[in-house]
C-alpha cells in the first residue's frame, strides 16, 4: 500500500525482543518496563486502533517504533509546573485552582509517567468521624520502600508520620530499613523536647520494625497494629 502513511508495530515482536510488557484497557495501552513497571509509552484507542503517543522534536514527524527507547517524562514547563509542585494534582483540581487563582496555569493534558506508575484506582473508604482529642494522643506511622532508584543522597526508604488530631505530617528519609527503630525513638524524643507533650499511642501495620516492646514500655506508649499476627 504505497499511500499508507502509518507505521505498524508488532505486539508479538515487541514483547519477545524487548524487556517491555503491555497493559491493554478499553481506551489505552500502557507499555511498561518489566522490572520497575514504569510506564514509558502510551497508546490511545482511536477508531479501533491503538495510536502511539510520540514525543519527538517535531509533532509532525510520523511515529516510529524506535522512539520507545528515547521516551521520557515531558520537561517541566509553565503549563505543568504546578502539577509537579502540588504533588501531581489531578487536572480537575488544577482547573479549579485556575478559576480562583488565574496566575496558576490551566491544566494541559500531558502524559506523566509518574502518575501512571503511582496512581492506581481503589475502592473508596467509608467516612470516619474518629479523631484524637489532643495533639499526639494518636500518631500514625508507615514505612515505604525500597525505591527502585535511590535519591541523590542515597536514601531508599521513607517513614510517614501523621498526627491524628492535627493531620500534620512528617516525612523522614533514610537509607536502610534497619534505621526505622532509631528514627521512631528519635521522633518520640523530639516531640517531648520541642512540644512538651508525650505521644500516647502509635498506630502502624504489622511491620516488625515497629515492634519495640522494651522502648514502648519504658515510655508508656501503646502500639496499635492494623491486624493480628
Amino acid at each position: 500500500m504505497p499511500n499508507f502513511k502509518f507505521n505498524l508495530l508488532s505486539i508479538s515482536k515487541l514483547v519477545t525482543s524487548t524487556d517491555y510488557i503491555l497493559n491493554f484497557s478499553n481506551f489505552q495501552c500502557e507499555i511498561q518496563e518489566k522490572k520497575s513497571l514504569k510506564t514509558i509509552c502510551l497508546a490511545k484507542l482511536k477508531y479501533g486502533l491503538y495510536h502511539l503517543e510520540t514525543y519527538t522534536k517535531s509533532r509532525h514527524t510520523p511515529p516510529k517504533a524506535t522512539f520507545i527507547n528515547n521516551f521520557s517524562t515531558p520537561p517541566v514547563t509553565n503549563s505543568n509546573i504546578r502539577h509537579f509542585r502540588l504533588g501531581h494534582l489531578s487536572g480537575n483540581h488544577l482547573n479549579t485552582l485556575h478559576k480562583n487563582f488565574p496566575f496558576i496555569s490551566k491544566h494541559v493534558d500531558e502524559n506523566c509517567d509518574i502518575c501512571h506508575l503511582a496512581k492506581q484506582k481503589k475502592l473508596s473508604y467509608s467516612p470516619s468521624a474518629n479523631r484524637a482529642l489532643k495533639p499526639f494522643d494518636l500518631v500514625h506511622m508507615d514505612l515505604w520502600g525500597p525505591f527502585s532508584q535511590s535519591s541523590v543522597h542515597g536514601h531508599k526508604y521513607f517513614l510517614t508520620i501523621v498526627d491524628d488530631f492535627s493531620r500534620y505530617t512528617w516525612i523522614i528519609l533514610f537509607k536502610t530499613k534497619g534505621d526505622v527503630r532509631t528514627h521512631v525513638q528519635t521522633f518520640v524524643s523530639l516531640i517531648e523536647n520541642q512540644f512538651h507533650l508525650s505521644i500516647k499511642c502509635i498506630r502502624s501495620d504489622n511491620g516488625p520494625e515497629f515492634l519495640q516492646k522494651d522502648f514502648f514500655a519504658s515510655n508508656d506508649l501503646y502500639l496499635y497494629t492494623s491486624a493480628k499476627w
